[in-house]
C-alpha cells in the first residue's frame, strides 16, 4: 500500500498511517527500511487486508515488549485458559471459567465501560492464574497494554522499602494509575490502617474516573471489602469489576496430583 492510499479499499473510510521500521533481517530481504502501515478501520476490512510476513512479526514483537513491560514473571508469561483446568475444584470454577469467557468476548464493551473483574477465594484456589490468563489473552490477542502489580509490593514501594533500580517511583505510580488495563493481586493482603486505605484508594478512585478496567485478586469477599479498605474504596470496586467466586480446595495441589 502506498503513501496515499489512504482510503480503505473496502469500505472506503480514511485510514490512520503508522511508519512501521522494519527488523534488519526484513529490512535486507526488502530492500528498504520500513513501510507505511494502515491500521484497518475495521475488524471485517482487517479480515480481507492480506497478511504479509513482516506485519505477523511486527505483531508478535509488540506483544513481547507488552508482556516485557508488564511485571509478570516467567512462569506467569505462561498461565493461560487453555491450562488452567476449570475442572479442577467443580463446580464454582466451572463457572468462574465461564465468566472469564463471556468477559472476553464483551472486551470492546468492557474496554468502554471501564468494567474489570474481582476474583475471590481461599489460597490456592486458582484466582491468580486465572486473573493472569486473562491479562495474557488481551495482550496476546488485543495487544492491549497491561500492568501486573501485587498490592503488597505495591504498598512497599510508596512506604520507601524498596524500588527496583532505575526505576522512579513516580513515573511508576503513573503507570499503575493509567495502565490500559492493571492487575492488582492479593488485595485486602495488608493490614487495614488508614494509610494503606488511602493509598488503595487514590489508585482505585482514579482508574474508576477515567474508566480503565481493573481486574482484583483477594483472598476476601466482596462484602468484607468496606470493613479492610473503607466504605469509598469497597463502593467503587463493586461497581467498576464482575465479581468471580472460586472456592473450595487448592487448585495448585489438585493440578500438580493431575486429579483432573
Amino acid at each position: 500500500m502506498r503513501l496515499d492510499d489512504n482510503v480503505c479499499p473496502h469500505c472506503e473510510r480514511e485510514l490512520q498511517a503508522e511508519w512501521t521500521e522494519f527488523p534488519p533481517a526484513l529490512q535486507k530481504k526488502y530492500g528498504r527500511p520500513g513501510e507505511w502501515y494502515y491500521h484497518p478501520c475495521t475488524p471485517e476490512c482487517e479480515q480481507k487486508n492480506d497478511q504479509r510476513e513482516w506485519e505477523h512479526m511486527r505483531r508478535d514483537a509488540r506483544v513481547d515488549v507488552l508482556r516485557q513491560r508488564s511485571g509478570l514473571s516467567k512462569r506467569m508469561r505462561g498461565y493461560s485458559l487453555s491450562n488452567f483446568k476449570p475442572y479442577a475444584n467443580p463446580p464454582a470454577t466451572t463457572r468462574a471459567y465461564a465468566k472469564v469467557e463471556d468477559y472476553l468476548g464483551d472486551w470492546a464493551e468492557n474496554r468502554e465501560a471501564g468494567r474489570g473483574l474481582y476474583f475471590c477465594g481461599g489460597v490456592g484456589a486458582g484466582k491468580t492464574h486465572l486473573a493472569v490468563a486473562v491479562m495474557n489473552e488481551l495482550m496476546l490477542r488485543k495487544r492491549v497494554p497491561s500492568l501486573f502489580v501485587t498490592v503488597p509490593e505495591l504498598l512497599d514501594n510508596l512506604r520507601g522499602a524498596y524500588m527496583t533500580p532505575g526505576r522512579d517511583l513516580d513515573e511508576w505510580m503513573e503507570a499503575v494509575k493509567n495502565a490500559d488495563l492493571l492487575l492488582l493481586d492479593d488485595l485486602g493482603a495488608e493490614k487495614p490502617t488508614p494509610w494503606v486505605q488511602e493509598r488503595v484508594f487514590v489508585i482505585v478512585n482514579h482508574r474508576y474516573r477515567e474508566a480503565l478496567p481493573t481486574i482484583f485478586t483477594s483472598n476476601i469477599g466482596p462484602e468484607k471489602l468496606p470493613a479492610q479498605l473503607g466504605e469509598r474504596t469497597a463502593s467503587r470496586i463493586i461497581s467498576m469489576t464482575e465479581g468471580v467466586q472460586l472456592d473450595a480446595g487448592d487448585y495448585r495441589e489438585t493440578a500438580r496430583n493431575g486429579d483432573a
